[in-house]
Parts: C-alpha cells; structure tokens; sequence
C-alpha cells in the first residue's frame, strides 16, 4: 500500500561546489542519510499531503510569486546543525538574504516557526560514529533561478520529483 504522497516548495540548490564542499567532510562516516547532488533544496514551505486542488491553487500562487521576483544569489558561508553539536540529527549548509525571507514571507505569511534557511547535506547519525566536529567552510555563491513543488517519494533516488516549476521573473 502507497503512503499519502507530501509536497514542499524549494528552491533546488544543484550545485557542484557545494557538493564537492560536502564531499570533503566525511559524511558517510558520521551520518546514515547523505544527500544527492540532485536532492539539494532549500525547503520554503513543508506541506504533508496535497489533494490534487490544493496542489493546482499552489501553482498559480507560485506563478503570481514567481513574477515578483527576479532570480537573486544566495552566499552559503557556514554548516548549520539541528540537534547536539558534537552528534547532530541534521547538517548542512546555511545562508540568509534579504530576497529569500521577503519570498518566504510571500509565501508563508502565516507561519510561527523560525526559518533558518538551509540546505540539508545529511541526517540520521551513526550511532557508532566518533564526535564530529566541524570547520569553517568557504563561502559558496548560488543564483536562485526558479521555485519548485516537490513531491518527496522516499522509495526511490533521488527523493524528491519535481512536480512543477517556475522561472523567477518569468510568466509561464
């Protein structure tokens, strides 16, 4: 039997420096989920499951938000971890601008949770894995061309199906 399907908007994130970064901190070694180049995101918005009508009323909300933006660049100038330090649940890659929280302002309006703007490299440590510990990273520039809706399919690799896309600045 198929689980309910979730969705999420992103921003995807496919860069080959960053991967080559995370390639250089081991982490197969400390973590059991290590991400993809393809599977790179900046999550906006988590949904869970979307019926088919909520899923087109995202898109057309997408487009609307998609033609107030014109593409931006993203600095990731540090490794962010959720959990313990020295044994974290989650690693990646942080950043912050002024036009990705003016666009999940857009379209989050509502939320009460604390965005801290992110791309998860791994998840899930090792629990035979020595204390990890990390290094400044270099800074790493990324231009935000588009805006996504996933579809997270766990079965499968990579992760995430792109369900819709849209250019920024663009109409479609």
């Amino acid at each position: 039997m198929r689980q309910e399907r979730h969705f999420f908007i992103a921003l995807p994130i496919p860069s080959k420096d960053l991967a080559n970064l995370a390639e250089r901190l081991s982490l197969p070694e400390y973590f059991r989920n290590v991400y993809t180049l393809e599977e790179y995101h900046l999550t906006l918005r988590f949904f869970g499951p979307l019926e088919e009508k909520e899923q087109q009323s995202w898109k057309q909300q997408l487009q609307q938000i998609a033609r107030t933006m014109e593409p931006f660049v993203l600095r990731f100038d540090r490794l962010i971890t959720f959990g313990r330090d020295e044994r974290p649940r989650v690693v990646g890659f942080g950043t912050e601008s002024e036009e990705l929280f003016q666009l999940v302002e857009q379209i989050d309006p509502n939320s009460t949770r604390p965005f801290v703007p992110h791309v998860t490299i791994a998840k899930k440590w090792r629990a035979e894995a020595a204390e990890w510990k990390t290094s400044p990273i270099r800074s790493i520039e990324w231009t935000v061309r588009e805006l996504v809706l996933f579809e997270v399919r766990p079965e499968v690799s990579p992760r995430y199906e792109p369900v819709y896309r849209i250019h920024l600045g663009e109409e479609e």
